[in-house]
């Protein structure tokens, strides 16, 4: 799928529930293989204007973003990750959300599940994501003969697939079909599982066990996300972007325009968008340095700066003005800017998350926003004319 269909998936995307919030399961595509065993697929892709960093879709779920997966036990499943907009988000499986962003147990051929009997441990054989590349098993360990023969191993793939999703789009998209291949063949677990982003936080996904029949073998959601998903506002979704929703001029903290001589159609909606998300930006780098850190003062102006970068990306992808077939053809000047763009999106919403971490590992607020309005000055640009002093600085709480 190439990205100037994103804007077509974005209409229904961001109006959708999760999954489990309205009883739907997505049971993914369901086949007999050669040797008459059952095989299923979920192709995966991005929505990257779905949220501030993106959630992920399913072909088979239909207009979900981070829809409810529904795995049968003994079955291979493949989740394909060959869309482009899978760049710098490679898959991981959890058995709490987030996986090792936050230092929970991964499904790992050395981690049995939790609360189970089970002795694979031992062996190195509990169930985990067989990571694959153009149709290459990376690891060593297989409980699947399917894929690889059987196997014991803490070598499944993963340190040889993560890293190439930082690899530049064009090479990343040169590589071959990514994808990831499971069977999970423990029977004494029944809570759910997790999908998850190796790369970035709070994209995670809930996965529960069915029957052959695809019924829910457990219907509470166990265990639990602790957050809620993002929701763009409805004038994020007209341009495509995350966090611009009360920043449409006239606003008292920018000027009365970023974006001169605004045509009609999707250019003058575009510039309309960068107005907001550079008043979004101008607000956002007006910081105190209330916390005495150079430290904390950069990252307080960085963020609001990679912010607005991502968001102009997104606006930009939304026009639909960019039409690329083929994103490995560097003489076409189109790719050229989608591969730009996605690695703009991607690595600057990635170096937004180290930030936020430097801050909450040295103990600084998330934010130090102090609030000025723009001064308006007589013909001399001397005289004030009305200005009015900054706000009682504005502490906010820690990202999530």
């Amino acid at each position: 799928m190439k990205f100037q269909t994103i804007s077509i998936l974005l209409a229904t995307l961001l109006n959708a529930k999760s999954a489990s919030a309205d009883g739907h399961v997505c049971l993914g595509a369901c086949s007999t293989n050669a040797a008459g065993d059952k095989e299923c697929v979920f192709t995966a892709s991005l929505n990257l204007s779905a949220s501030e960093l993106g959630y992920y879709v399913f072909d088979e779920c239909g207009s979900e973003a981070n829809p409810t997966l529904g795995v049968e036990k003994g079955v291979t499943y493949r989740f394909v990750q060959s869309d482009e907009t899978n760049y710098y988000h490679p898959l991981g499986l959890a058995y709490y959300p987030d996986g090792a962003h936050d230092d929970v147990d991964e499904l790992e051929p050395g981690i049995a599940p939790p609360g189970s009997n089970s002795d694979c441990a031992d062996t190195n054989m509990c169930p985990a994501p067989m990571y694959i590349r153009g149709g290459e098993y990376l690891g060593e360990y297989s409980n699947n003969e399917g894929i690889a023969p059987l196997t014991g191993s803490e070598d499944f793939g993963l340190d040889f697939y993560e890293p190439e999703f930082f690899l530049d789009p064009v090479t990343w998209n040169s590589a071959g079909t990514y994808e990831i291949a499971l069977k999970f063949d423990v029977d004494d677990f029944t809570d759910d599982f997790f999908y998850f982003c190796h790369i970035h936080q709070y994209m995670t996904g809930r996965i529960k066990f069915v029957d052959a029949a695809g019924a829910e073998l457990s219907p509470v959601d166990s265990p639990t996300i602790d957050y809620d998903y993002d929701m763009p506002s409805a004038y994020d979704q007209s341009c495509g972007t995350y966090g611009l929703g009360d920043f449409q001029l006239p606003h008292a903290e920018c000027p009365e325009q970023f974006v001169c001589n605004k045509p009609d159609g999707v250019v003058g909606q575009f510039a309309g968008c960068l107005d907001s998300m550079n008043c979004a930006m101008t607000a956002g780098m007006t910081t105190n340095v209330n916390q005495g850190s150079a430290v904390a003062l950069f990252i307080h102006q960085m963020i609001p700066h990679h912010q607005n970068a991502v968001n102009m990306c997104k606006a930009l992808f939304h026009t639909d003005e960019l039409q690329c077939n083929d994103i490995t053809d560097e003489d076409d000047p189109h790719c050229a800017m989608t591969a730009l763009c996605y690695e703009i999106i991607n690595g600057q919403n990635f170096q937004i998350q180290t930030m936020r971490g430097v801050l909450d590992g040295l103990g600084y607020d998330g934010e130090d926003d102090c609030e000025v309005n723009v001064s308006m000055f007589s013909d001399d640009d001397t005289t004030p004319l009305m200005t009015k002093a900054p706000k009682t600085p504005k502490m906010t709480k820690q990202p999530k």
